[in-house]
């Protein structure tokens, strides 16, 4: 009694309150009469409809099967109550009633409006249904196994590099489509992508480029590229004599030479560069005054960058043996 007693109060203390609770009052009842005369009314609502198709394991569609129908429909309002608070129901439809045993699903108008009104209300009416009709080619082939190529551009950031060659999940994938396109497709790429300014490993996941009448599986491939910090070694390697003839010794004034290079960090442990540094016997010219040979870099590993000798020619002597 006391909050109602302080209700009066206010209400008689303040027109304002008054007014605006009589406006409260009224915007209610009027709510209240607008629901009578709509749910006794016919309401037309639009619907999205989940849209399945039941199909045998060796049936691949080859264009596309919408994931919804939108379904306009008409009905008494208060039945919409069922539409509003649930999901609407899906439309499961078989297969084996609607292919025609060749390379084609399809359902007309009629035959759809039928399905969808199986899982409506009896009372509903449907006005319309979009897409109006399905018509789904597809097939019942093997699939072909063919390479799969990856179409991909990467570059590292400076004082980086990519250590090892790009690493993917698999090196196929399974095609399937009608015999003539099967026939045509003799390997797969990946989307094309383009990556920049990597300093780290690059670990993605790739779609495959879709081909126009088919369907790849999978639809995705996993791949790495190994990106890896550089670091400036120098070491200093024995420099070896090429094309002596036999009998022919040549000595080498230094016999050695500083080698400096960029390696991956992984890399540096080794004991063994794989850099060689050689000196041709062939090249040397001995018409020449001068008692120098041009050094040469011989053996590079892939993964060194910037290779660089220390001097670019040393002193020789030749000794034959008797």
């Amino acid at each position: 009694m006391k909050f109602w007693d302080k209700i009066q109060e206010r209400l008689q203390e303040s027109p304002r309150t008054r007014s605006i609770l009589l406006y409260l009052v009224f915007v209610f009842i009027s709510a209240i009469f607008w629901g009578f005369l709509t749910f006794n009314n016919d309401v037309k609502m639009d619907i999205e409809m989940p849209l399945k198709v039941t199909m045998p394991n060796n049936v691949h569609l080859l264009s596309k099967l919408p994931d919804t129908l939108s379904v306009t429909v008409t009905d008494r309002g208060y039945r919409f109550f069922s539409y509003l608070f649930h999901k609407s129901p899906t439309l499961t439809l078989r297969f084996s009633d609607y292919s025609d045993g060749i390379n084609t699903f399809k359902v007309d108008q009629d035959h759809l409006k039928k399905e969808i009104a199986s899982v409506l209300n009896k009372h509903t009416t449907i006005v319309s249904v979009l897409p109006q009709a399905l018509n789904i080619q597809y097939t019942d082939l093997p699939g072909k196994k063919v390479p799969l190529k990856t179409d991909i551009i990467v570059e590292s950031r400076e004082n980086y590099a990519q250590y090892g060659a790009l690493i993917q999940s698999q090196d196929s994938v399974l095609v399937f489509s009608d015999a003539k396109t099967l026939s045509q497709i003799n390997e797969v790429f990946t989307s094309h992508v383009e990556v920049s300014d990597l300093t780290d490993t690059l670990r993605r996941k790739v779609t495959i480029a879709p081909i126009s009448g088919a369907v790849i599986e999978p639809r995705t491939v996993e791949i790495m590229v190994p990106i890896e910090k550089l670091k400036t070694q120098n070491r200093t390697i024995k420099i070896s004599v090429r094309n002596a003839p036999h009998g022919v010794r040549m000595l080498l004034f230094p016999s050695d030479v500083e080698v400096s290079y960029r390696s991956p960090v992984s890399r540096i442990t080794d004991n063994d560069a794989g850099i060689t540094a050689v000196v041709d016997y062939n090249a040397v010219d001995f018409s020449s005054p001068s008692n120098k040979v041009k050094v040469s870099i011989g053996e590079i590993p892939a993964v060194y960058q910037d290779v660089k000798l220390s001097h670019d020619s040393v002193e020789y002597i030749i000794e034959k043996s008797k």
